[in-house]
């Protein structure tokens, strides 16, 4: 697939969810030609979406079935906002040859994921963008790190916005909050407690607050695309110390009984309401030739996460589908794959022209 020619039909898998619905919108007004399929399990919400969009199906489609392209054809690139169970998506691109993106998998699923791709041959780029905003933060992060001949630390500190909106696999995610995990520190990788190592950030907004380690690829990718001694990915609340409170009820044994209480379901906890402001500070320490170098970036999204984590899916299927671009080459990739400054000028340029503010101190 060529740069000129753009691919005909981009099934979205979830296309009418909250982050789903917010990426097809995007791409009808950056792809005016662009052929959209909305696939899920409520056809009226599909259609709906559809019929709003123009140049546009809504279609039936569940991806907990054995084949679940099989009645699906003509299709290009595959963008996945749900939960694959058991990669029955992911197996029916590698099978079709399709371009395929996802978002929603943390990172055992992820490890999952990297073996069923190695395991094919494949004919498409297959990214998986389940980082922190669908890996844009990743990107920016990558781009801190270019040029410098030694990478001592990547940090990320997130500031989450209580009232900002959300679906159920955002909500889902403090289902892991209890568990320990391995993180690069001091040059090798190590256990580390759930929401340990906290420390004071400054966001762009003003807002100083305390941010506590959390689970997320973007822990693990950029120490391996950098060679970085640490990598951190810590979050906060913009009110309050709540993080603090959930690490008392992790030590108690408490959170996860909490977790299981019908209130705390994934549906139950979703907000799908107008929002609220998401921002994120990233350090990179290093080295370039012989001098200490320590840079920054800001961003930070007015219309909150989930806005900035469609911003990233669009970025991510425009990179597989090769949507007025070169596409990626055929194969598993991750956010930092085939980085290059005309990447990280691309992200930027995105986020500018839909209301996010990034910040590069190089």
């Amino acid at each position: 697939m060529s740069a000129t020619t753009n691919p005909k039909r981009i099934l979205l898998a979830g296309g009418y969810g909250v982050v789903g619905a917010q990426v097809a919108r995007l791409l009808r007004a950056r792809h005016p030609d662009l052929d959209i399929v909305i696939g899920g399990r409520r056809l009226k919400e599909a259609a709906r979406l559809a019929d709003e969009l123009g140049h546009a199906s809504g279609i039936t489609l569940d991806a907990r079935t054995d084949e679940p392209l099989k009645d699906i054809n003509d299709i290009d690139a595959i963008g996945v906002f749900i939960h694959e169970s058991d990669d029955q998506l992911l197996r029916a691109a590698a099978s079709r040859g399709l371009a395929y993106m996802d978002i929603t998998r943390g990172w055992d699923a992820l490890a999952r994921a990297l073996g069923v791709a190695v395991l094919h041959d494949l004919k498409a780029p297959v990214l998986f963008s389940s980082h922190w905003m669908a890996g844009g933060p990743a990107i920016v992060s990558r781009g801190l790190a270019d040029g410098l001949t030694r990478v001592t630390s990547i940090d990320m500190s997130i500031l989450y916005y209580a009232g900002d909106k959300m679906g159920p696999d955002s909500a889902s995610a403090g289902e892991g909050m209890s568990l320990g995990f391995a993180a690069r520190v001091g040059g090798a990788w190590r256990r580390v407690g759930p929401l340990s190592d906290d420390r004071l950030v400054k966001f762009p907004s003003g807002a100083e607050r305390r941010v506590y380690r959390m689970n997320m690829g973007d822990m693990v990718t950029p120490a391996l695309a950098t060679g970085a001694r640490d990598v951190g990915v810590r979050i906060g609340f913009d009110t309050g110390n709540a993080l603090g409170s959930m690490r008392t009820l992790i030590r108690l044994g408490l959170w996860d009984l909490l977790m299981k209480l019908p209130s705390m379901s994934a549906v139950a906890a979703t907000k799908p309401g107008k929002g609220a402001p998401h921002e994120i500070v990233i350090e990179v320490t290093g080295e370039k030739d012989g001098r200490a170098i320590k840079r920054r970036a800001t961003i930070i999204d007015p219309q909150g996460q989930s806005h900035l984590t469609a911003l990233g899916a669009v970025h991510a299927l425009e990179r597989v589908a090769g949507l007025g671009r070169e596409p990626l080459r055929a194969g598993a990739a991750l956010p930092e794959t085939g980085f290059t400054g005309d990447e990280l000028a691309r992200l930027r340029a995105l986020y500018e022209a839909h209301g996010v503010v990034l910040t590069l101190d190089m």
